[in-house]
């Protein structure tokens, strides 16, 4: 095989798609011996190739990292499309060889003179670490930071603060801190420089303007211990305000931090402050409204229902109108007031622009009677919903066949719960109809059914008599095969079931005009930051190659990526193809099990299902260590610095930084014990703890006050946040399709 490679360069034929192929079977060893036999045959060729660069990325793969030192030393000058990239290996090779000092130098030279735009975030980030670990600080005076982008920039400011403080420049220090925050607050820079500013001015007062930049900075990083002590100073009454639009918004995020901190009656007290001022009609009913809910989250149920109802009346058709209605709803419903609450039902329905919540509000009043055994009232709720166009679809099919349950309509049952069945075989409330339908009550109806759609010849009705009868009766897999009989038929549903990998020589990449260092790389079979590259020559227009392309990046160990590009070749799939007739290979795209003996031995560690530890992480961050939201969550499990200290203390895993988060076994651990600890609080309802998780636990636990049963069908139908209640379909379908794909984890797993 060596040999055959060094040959085919002689022969002017592009070794390459060989060299790919080795790389993809693993043996790197063999593809090591190809490209030295071929730099020894024609090294103007192979270096021209980008082969220097190549043998440094094989022999590090293979534990040889001074061999790879040199090879991409040599490749910054024999390869100079690759420059960037190679500089970047080497600076990568000397911190973890223990020479931060030596990275530096070579990660500063390579932003100076125009890093390649997709390694510039993670060259800056080895940056930092470099300089945090003994870098040389007077790199940075040389380093035009405004020419990177705003993040990296800003970033690197933060860096020369830090330097000047240890240098003991404070002043110099204290000025670009300050620049950082007024600049902005919400982003990671803003977050450091807040942090450090607070510690070098803890002995001495405040300026008025710096503790608001504070304030404002740390309530949006979700520190809201810190938040509430500087915006507490910056809102005194003997600081005047710069603006009544500024000081409406600093006294709400005030009020907010107490609420986050669950002081609500603290909070309460702040919104009604807040209200009590002369301001516009929306912000009135918008503090209210918040008032409200930190009543109901404190267990003053009436309070709450005053503070909703006030909100109404502040702005009768404002943005907030509807939603204080329906929390008045819910309320007055637990409570046994029903005229009450279907009054409030009635003014949802009296707005067209309110048909969405009626919705909501018309399942949470049918799913509260079902539940209880009642079928009177159902039916025009549940009409009302489906015309509502608020809740999905199968939803509303579900709580159908739960009245069809009620009123002995076994056939009935079974119809509704198919239709769940075909939209989402494994949305919650579809696995929860399955059970249904598997117990003695529906069990003979629901064949009796699956057997009359068996009989049929349309796509529909076979699908139906599989998803009933399943593939262990030989009628249900007779029914699996003829409908994939009759949908290859069809060129769109044929290309999804023929999907295959497309070899490397067969790659249309071959007869593009490659231009960018990023192209090179993945003609060698390197992927460095090839997400891009991926997307244009991939692309979802053609499945077996967009299929291949996500492989690839899951082959290269960019997850995140590989998951983009494998949901949106999905969106491609015709809706007649039920899910479960796609290939394990594809399904495995989309449902990734990364970092898996970490997952696995912290799920063991903490007695939790490692499952919903792999489908929290895949809907948290989509596997991507570096993610950071909006809020500052960050990392795998997307933890807030404050509670990833509480749990960390437990742990052993004493001073906690924010860049701790992004190494994948502490936030694994810190996602495991959190699970544990929501668990035994929730009693190991998988549904209320995933709530939990995403809105906190006193809201879990107030949507569970709404429910009469323990039943998880009730508690998903009256989650109150749409976002939480996507969050949970998400995380306990995927926790489904997790255990459906890889099977229950054996023993030394």
């Amino acid at each position: 095989m060596i040999v055959a490679l060094a040959l085919l360069l002689l022969a002017g034929d592009d070794p390459r798609p060989s060299l790919i192929g080795l790389q993809l079977e693993g043996r790197n060893e063999a593809a090591l011996g190809a490209v030295q036999e071929a730099l020894r045959v024609d090294p103007e060729t192979a270096r021209a190739l980008g082969f220097d660069h190549l043998r440094g990325h094989l022999l590090e793969s293979l534990g040889r990292k001074r061999e790879a030192h040199e090879a991409f030393a040599q490749a910054m000058g024999s390869s100079p499309a690759l420059a960037g990239y190679s500089r970047y290996r080497l600076a990568v090779n000397q911190y973890r060889m223990g020479h931060p000092e030596v990275a530096a130098g070579l990660l500063a030279t390579l932003l100076g003179r125009g890093a390649p735009p997709p390694l510039i975030p993670t060259a800056s980030r080895l940056l930092l670490r470099c300089l945090e670990a003994g870098g040389d600080c007077r790199l940075l005076s040389n380093l035009d930071s405004w020419r990177l982008p705003a993040h990296e920039h800003r970033s690197l400011l933060l860096a020369k603060a830090n330097c000047a403080l240890r240098s003991r420049h404070r002043e110099r220090a204290i000025a670009l801190l300050l620049r950082l925050l007024e600049q902005q607050t919400d982003d990671e820079p803003a977050r450091g420089a807040a942090e450090r500013l607070a510690l070098l001015r803890r002995a001495a007062p405040q300026p008025p303007r710096i503790t608001l930049l504070l304030g404002r900075t740390f309530h949006h990083h979700r520190e809201f211990q810190l938040a509430i002590r500087f915006l507490e100073q910056s809102l005194a009454p003997a600081t005047p305000p710069a603006s009544e639009e500024a000081a409406f918004e600093d006294s709400y995020a005030l009020a907010r931090s107490y609420f986050w901190r669950s002081q609500y009656e603290v909070a309460a007290t702040r919104f009604g402050e807040l209200a009590a001022h002369r301001q516009e009609s929306e912000k009135t009913a918008q503090v209210l409204y918040q008032q409200g809910r930190a009543y109901e989250l404190n267990g003053n149920w009436n309070a709450a229902s005053q503070s909703f109802r006030r909100s109404l009346l502040a702005d009768p058709t404002g943005s907030w109108a509807s939603a204080a209605l329906l929390s008045s709803l819910r309320l007055e419903w637990r409570a046994g007031h029903e005229d009450p609450a279907l009054e409030h039902y009635g003014q949802l329905l009296s707005r067209r622009q309110w048909r969405d919540l009626a919705g909501r509000a018309a399942l949470f009043l049918a799913a509260s009677d079902l539940v209880r055994g009642r079928s009177d009232r159902v039916g025009t709720w549940l009409g009302q919903a489906t015309r509502s166009h608020g809740p999905p679809a199968l939803e509303i099919a579900f709580w159908r066949g739960r009245l069809a349950e009620l009123r002995h309509d076994p056939t009935g049952a079974v119809r509704h719960y198919l239709k769940a069945l075909r939209e989402d075989a494994f949305h919650p409330l579809s696995l929860a109809a399955r059970a249904r339908l598997a117990q003695d009550a529906l069990a003979a109806a629901a064949r009796a059914e699956g057997l009359r759609l068996a009989t049929s010849e349309s796509t529909s009705d076979l699908c139906g008599a599989w998803l009933l009868l399943g593939e262990g009766d030989p009628r249900g897999l007779e029914a699996r095969l003829h409908m994939e009989r009759r949908l290859r038929r069809d060129p769109t549903a044929r290309a999804f079931l023929e999907m295959a990998p497309v070899p490397p020589a067969e790659w249309p990449f071959w007869e593009a005009e490659v231009q960018q260092p990023e192209e090179l790389l993945l003609a060698l079979g390197i992927l460095e930051r090839g997400s891009s590259v991926i997307q244009k020559h991939f692309p979802v227009s053609e499945a077996s190659l967009a299929y291949t392309g996500s492989r690839l990046l899951a082959w290269g160990g960019l997850t995140r990526p590989s998951l983009y590009q494998a949901e949106v070749l999905a969106e491609r799939i015709p809706d007649k193809l039920p899910e479960g007739l796609l290939t394990p290979g594809y399904r495995s795209l989309l449902y990734p099990f990364p970092f898996r003996s970490t997952i696995l031995r912290e799920a063991r560690r903490f007695e939790i299902d490692p499952f919903l530890l792999a489908a929290l992480i895949r809907e948290e961050s989509r596997f991507d260590p570096q993610a950071v939201s909006s809020a500052s969550a960050r990392g795998l499990t997307q933890f807030v610095l404050p509670t990833a200290k509480r749990l960390g203390a437990r742990l052993g895993m004493e001073r906690l930084h924010a860049l701790d988060l992004h190494r994948p076994e502490i936030a694994i651990a810190l996602g495991a014990a959190y699970l544990a600890e929501l668990a035994d609080r929730f009693e190991n309802r998988s549904h209320v703890v995933a709530a939990a998780y995403n809105a906190g636990e006193d809201q879990a636990r107030l949507w569970q006050s709404y429910c009469y049963s323990r039943e998880p069908e009730e508690y998903f139908s009256k989650v109150g946040f749409t976002q939480t209640r996507g969050y949970l379909r998400k995380v306990l379908s995927s926790q489904a399709h997790y255990r459906a794909l890889y099977g229950e984890p054996q023993a030394g797993e």
